[in-house]
């Protein structure tokens, strides 16, 4: 059995997930006991830590031992609400109680691993003049200024078996990351250089993943657009699409075959994710108490659980 266990810094309870079956045990802290300090916090996302768990703790520690992070919150960023039904309404509520938990905390900068994660939390934070300061940084680029850089070696094992063999990346910058090209950046600083080429549309050009119509239930045009990235990787003769977005990565995996895909800390950590088994483990995200079910109840399927005080 694979368990990890983590302190969430924004409501002082602890998270342990069971790799294997994909469930999560929650222990709350003691009634009156503080929240634990934190300035600088890593925010995983709710595809991170369904997909892959393993890196999301390897991560964590890479971050706290370079001093980027010195705490961690499971918490959904809230965007998958706007899907649910009412989800406009639930998804202001729980941004309300983010604010609220993150005006208490004395967090500074949030180093987020997801670019919708970035969009979505920035978004939260504008306008409130408690918490609007907060920094929302993407991690990549973190990763590539603390030094890290992927080993060219090491791609060409993980994509062809064979670490001396010849091998070519194809870039996929993901939708919400086309306005300032955060995570493109900091990818690109990431990847050895020769080792990548440009498709026809990228950064602020790119093409969708599929990702956003079929959050939506529109799965034909999700397919297409998967299809549509497959064709470009394969146009610039590369064997194997790089993205820096865990449900780019999944939905590039699932619904196209042309090219395998590959998130970039499969490559930096040397760990592949299974992405022809994961997809049924997409079901665990955290809230608040006072948001925690209202999807639920309404059949999403999405297993939404309570992380409040």
């Amino acid at each position: 059995m694979e368990d990890y266990t983590f302190a969430d810094a924004l409501t002082g309870n602890a998270v342990t997930f069971d790799y294997q079956t994909g469930e999560a045990r929650l222990a709350r802290r003691a009634e009156g006991e503080a929240l634990p300090a934190c300035e600088t916090l890593f925010f995983p996302g709710c595809s991170f830590i369904n997909y892959a768990m393993p890196l999301v703790a390897a991560v964590y520690d890479t971050l706290k031992a370079g001093g980027a992070v010195d705490g961690i919150s499971l918490l959904c960023c809230g965007k998958i609400l706007s899907y649910e039904p009412d989800g406009g309404e639930v998804r202001a509520g729980f941004e309300a109680q983010l604010r609220d938990h993150l005006a208490g905390s004395g967090i500074t900068r949030i180093v987020a691993a997801c670019p919708n994660c970035v969009t979505a939390l920035r978004q939260a934070l504008e306008g409130d003049a408690r918490v609007e300061g907060i920094e929302v940084v993407a991690l990549p680029q973190v990763l590539a200024d603390l030094g890290y850089r992927i080993d060219r070696d090491t791609v060409a094992e993980q994509v062809k078996g064979d670490a001396s063999a010849p091998v070519l990346l194809c870039t996929h910058d993901s939708c919400p990351d086309r306005a300032t090209g955060e995570f493109a950046d900091g990818l690109r600083a990431l990847l050895p250089e020769g080792l990548y080429a440009e498709p026809e549309h990228a950064r602020s050009r790119s093409l969708c993943c599929g990702s956003l119509p079929r959050a939506a239930g529109k799965l034909e045009a999700a397919d297409k657009c998967a299809r549509r990235n497959g064709e470009e990787a394969l146009a610039v003769g590369a064997d194997a699409i790089v993205t820096a977005c865990m449900s780019c990565t999944f939905q590039l995996n699932m619904a196209q075959s042309s090219v395998q895909v590959v998130h970039f800390l499969e490559l930096l950590y040397a760990w592949r994710v299974n992405w022809a088994t994961v997809g049924a483990w997409m079901k665990l995200r955290f809230l608040f108490d006072d948001t925690m079910g209202v999807a639920e109840d309404e059949g999403s399927g999405r297993a939404f659980k309570g992380l409040g005080r």
